[in-house]
């Protein structure tokens, strides 16, 4: 069906502020919408848009579709403002809020576990300046899962209902199937002292800090002074006198102040339950060794991390039970605390340059919920995938305030005292600037940012932003 047709005018010149955000397009016809027609957009948006070229007859000579975040961005600005955007428990009720402009319906499914059924379906309302799906849950449901059953139009399948986890999971069911409902200042989700905990003061300014990078399961997997449930885990770092902690412990007394740990968000490349342990037989130099390997290779337990799929959830694989929620997000906490406990600051190594996947892959989150939103595209309408994956676009107002929420949350309710930026320079400059004074802010600490600040790929030279 079509929603019908808008004439569009040839305007003379892009508005300042267009200009300066698309300096990266070649010259070309502008053209504008007539005043008349401004607010029909929203509802538009939630259709397929097609832009079309047509001879006087009304023969269609070209189309193309649209790339529409800049439109979403200036239609749903007041988004920027909504601070409680997941799932937020309290005793009384349970509020959902997803940011879903383009959706034509949205609902929240409940479970009772990670397996259940779904205990009920509910509608949301969408608030028209935000373009935020919301609906209210009478008493608090912490402990509990959810998804979304959200209606949009996707580029690759046309009208859609996906069912997806939330953007702003803090903690999921075994392999992200559904998000947990949690509210993170509960007493039950935190270890004995965690209100009190704080980091060593080993460093001043960031010239201070010596930094050690980690993988978790790298640092317990083969150590037998480790209890083997706990080799790989989260909990591997309680292990006070164990060879590892021991190491650690020796290296803050020479001086080392911080452990950026490999990326311990949600990620999408080791399965959380049965992950495949390949055991290569044959000579040291043999080939059969690495064809053993590759077999297994995307559904073994080892990966360095750089696949994210939900930002603000810690990975399932690392804790000592995935299928339950809550386990990951205490034993995240008992971690910083042993670290700390060792003398040790602790920070994060963050992806927040791209996404595992895009498009209706069951990995993918943010594009199955707002179609062609979240990442940077190319002339062409297709994802740039300069830094490996699908590069996120954090210049779009959502997606920078993803990153900024994300890592706030990281340094407020998990204590992390420093963050190291994979391919920073494919973050706009003024995101970080307003990324470390909303860290700041809400820590009441300076936390350090370091990053990477390789030059390439469609935003080199500052193409797209000052980066």
């Amino acid at each position: 069906r079509s929603a019908g047709a808008l004439d569009l005018e040839i305007s003379a010149a892009v508005p300042k502020d267009a200009a300066e955000r698309f300096r990266y397009l070649a010259a070309g016809p502008v053209l504008k919408l007539a005043d008349k027609d401004l607010a029909r957009l929203p509802a538009l948006h939630r259709e397929q848009l097609v832009l079309t070229r047509e001879a006087a007859d009304g023969t269609i000579l070209a189309a193309t579709r649209l790339q529409a975040a800049g439109a979403l961005d200036d239609l749903y600005a007041a988004a920027e403002g909504v601070p409680d955007l997941g799932a937020t428990p309290t005793n009384k009720r349970t509020s959902f809020k997803l940011w879903a402009p383009t959706a034509q319906q949205a609902a929240v499914c409940v479970f009772d576990s990670g397996g259940s059924r779904a205990g009920a379906l509910h509608q949301r309302a969408m608030d028209g300046a935000a373009g935020v799906w919301s609906a209210q849950l009478p008493a608090g449901r912490s402990g509990r899962y959810y998804t979304y059953a959200v209606d949009v139009v996707s580029e690759q399948a046309g009208l859609v209902r996906n069912l997806v986890t939330d953007p702003y999971s803090v903690s999921l069911s075994t392999d992200s199937q559904r998000s947990y409902i949690a509210d993170l200042d509960a007493a039950n989700l935190k270890p004995a002292g965690w209100d009190k905990e704080r980091a060593p003061q080993t460093v001043k300014s960031p010239v201070d800090m010596a930094v050690y990078e980690l993988h978790v399961r790298d640092f317990s997997r083969d150590d037998e002074t480790v209890p083997k449930p706990k080799r790989g885990k989260y909990t591997a770092f309680g292990e006070a006198d164990s060879n590892g902690m021991r190491h650690l412990k020796a290296l803050a007394r020479a001086g080392m102040t911080d452990i950026h740990l490999l990326p311990v968000y949600d990620l999408a490349s080791v399965p959380e339950k049965n992950c495949a342990l390949p055991q290569p037989t044959g000579a040291p130099d043999s080939e059969s060794q690495q064809a053993l390997i590759r077999k297994t290779a995307h559904t073994d337990c080892y990966n360095w991390g750089y696949d994210p799929w939900h930002y603000n959830a810690p990975e399932g694989s690392y804790a000592s039970d995935p299928q339950d929620g809550a386990r990951r997000i205490v034993e995240f906490r008992e971690m910083v605390m042993n670290l700390h406990r060792a003398g040790l600051r602790v920070g994060l190594d963050v992806v927040y340059n791209h996404t595992f996947v895009a498009g209706q892959d069951s990995k993918s989150v943010l594009d199955r919920v707002v179609p062609g939103y979240y990442h940077r595209l190319n002339k062409a309408g297709g994802i740039e995938r300069s830094t490996c994956c699908d590069n996120t676009a954090t210049e779009n107002r959502m997606m920078g305030k993803l990153m900024i929420d994300s890592t706030v949350l990281w340094a407020k309710h998990y204590k992390i005292d420093s963050f190291r930026f994979v391919l920073m320079g494919h973050q706009p400059r003024a995101a970080m600037e307003r990324l470390q004074s909303a860290v700041d802010q809400a820590t009441g600490r300076s936390v350090q940012l370091l990053g990477e600040g390789w030059n390439f790929g469609e935003v080199a030279d500052g193409a797209r932003f000052v980066q």
